[in-house]
């Protein structure tokens, strides 16, 4: 009869933990025996979860349908504001735009690596003010053309960041540097919060991310 009663009371445990944190029947009974961490499980779902919602995110594809003007930073150590008119593989079609947002010039056309950080016109007032300049790294730089030669850092290293909702810096290869916590995980841009505003980054401009290390158990 204990036998029976503790069998009942596992598969009780089970079928809550399939309810209460989404799991499949294999991971909460290998839960409830000891032989996963629930903790791990949670964060490896939430990060896949995330990866699937943000992972194709494309800013310039969404200034494309939206038509918002936006301002963004190119290599150069350049600053522009413009509308995004037409999205495709490696460049984008821009319209300059004045200070009063009006076109300031003809139809341009730049490649995607030469773009740094972007937001709406709008969430600048939130931005300007947190970004900083690292002087000693102050001067213009050609884009690196080769992924293999750019800044790595792992989405399941950034995501622990996401998680855990800590204050990061990231410094672009022109020596910008913004404080923020991070919001989503694309596969060529980040989302940084910054002050409520959002910043996009481009990760083929990173130089470096440093962050409060958040914890090993769930690194994996």
């Amino acid at each position: 009869m204990e036998d029976t009663i503790e069998i009942r009371f596992d598969w009780g445990r089970v079928y809550r933990l399939m309810s209460s944190h989404g799991l499949d029947r294999s991971q909460a009974s290998q839960v409830v025996q000891g032989q996963l961490c629930l903790d791990k499980v949670v964060h490896r779902r939430r990060r896949s979860d995330h990866l699937k919602k943000y992972l194709g995110h494309c800013t310039f594809a969404k200034a494309v349908r939206d038509g918002r003007p936006r301002l963004f930073a190119l290599h150069g150590q350049r600053v522009q504001l413009m509308r995004i008119k037409a999205n495709r593989r490696y460049e984008v079609d821009f319209l300059p735009l004045g200070p009063d947002l009006r076109p300031s010039g003809e139809l341009a056309t730049a490649h995607k690596l030469q773009f740094k950080l972007g937001a709406h016109v709008d969430h600048m007032p939130k931005i300007q003010g947190s970004i900083d300049v690292s002087w000693s790294d102050a001067r213009a730089t050609e884009p690196i053309p080769k992924p293999q030669d750019r800044y790595f850092i792992s989405d399941n290293k950034l995501f622990g960041w996401v998680n855990a909702a800590n204050t990061i810096c990231v410094k672009t290869l022109e020596g910008e540097m913004v404080k923020g916590t991070l919001s989503w995980i694309g596969r060529w841009e980040l989302g940084l919060d910054v002050n409520g505003g959002e910043l996009v980054v481009f990760r083929h401009a990173l130089a470096n991310i440093q962050g409060f290390r958040w914890g090993s158990l769930k690194d994996d």
